[in-house]
């Protein structure tokens, strides 16, 4: 009886072991829920997302920092809009960043024309709407932009940001303006054909001028009395 109850242990404690095992390996893959901390929404659209699924992952220098949502297909623009759920401990400046990113933003504001035009109660009104609007401010800037990557030649598909160099920056529920969709095999492939049949066709047009004129240059007696 003691040695029935030892297996039933053991046999229950593998099962629940198996079981945690299978939903942590799910979560690391991201497959179920996820690891993203202060959460927050941004939209991209593309006009080509091939390969790409909800939950492929998303990227800033290599690291993760969100995932992908949803997808959406626009019936008119035929445009597909990502839904991209970021991580906002990574993608936000601490207080102290944001400190200083507000004072360099500020320096910039005062040396503006509209800001030097503008009257003193204008100008202090200015600087307090430019405060108020960088308090949700991530760390993606304005003039960034995102593309659909691959891991290797084969890889899984998933969508890169590339940082830009600008001052000004994306707020939560932005959306980044900047895309740059799949690029498909067939197409480089029929651009690459297309354009060497037409570069072909341009040699042999200006090779042909030039071989009538050698005949007519042949055909002229070779001496001059």
């Amino acid at each position: 009886m003691k040695s029935r109850t030892s297996e039933l242990t053991v046999g229950i404690f593998v099962i629940l072991f198996a079981i945690a095992l299978f939903f942590l390996a799910m979560r690391v893959s991201g497959l179920v829920g996820n690891n993203l901390k202060d959460s927050y929404e941004l939209t991209a659209t593309f006009d080509n997302v091939n390969g790409i699924k909800p939950r492929a992952k998303v990227t800033l220098s290599g690291m993760k920092v969100g995932q992908v949502e949803s997808l959406k297909l626009d019936p008119v623009t035929r445009l597909v809009t990502a839904h991209l759920m970021m991580d906002g401990s990574l993608t936000s400046y601490t207080p102290e960043q944001l400190k200083q990113v507000q004072e360099n933003a500020l320096e910039e504001l005062r040396y503006s024309a509209e800001y030097e035009a503008a009257t003193p109660a204008q100008q202090k009104e200015m600087e307090q709407q430019l405060i108020a609007n960088m308090k949700s401010i991530t760390n993606i800037d304005e003039d960034a932009y995102i593309m659909v990557a691959t891991n290797g030649l084969l890889g899984e598909k998933y969508l890169k940001i590339v940082p830009g160099g600008g001052v000004n920056f994306l707020k939560r529920g932005d959306q980044i303006g900047n895309t740059q969709g799949t690029m498909e095999i067939e197409d480089l492939v029929s651009k690459f054909v297309t354009g060497g049949a037409g570069n072909k066709s341009d040699s042999t047009a200006e090779t042909e001028p030039k071989t009538e004129a050698a005949e007519a240059t042949d055909a002229e007696p070779a001496f001059v009395e």
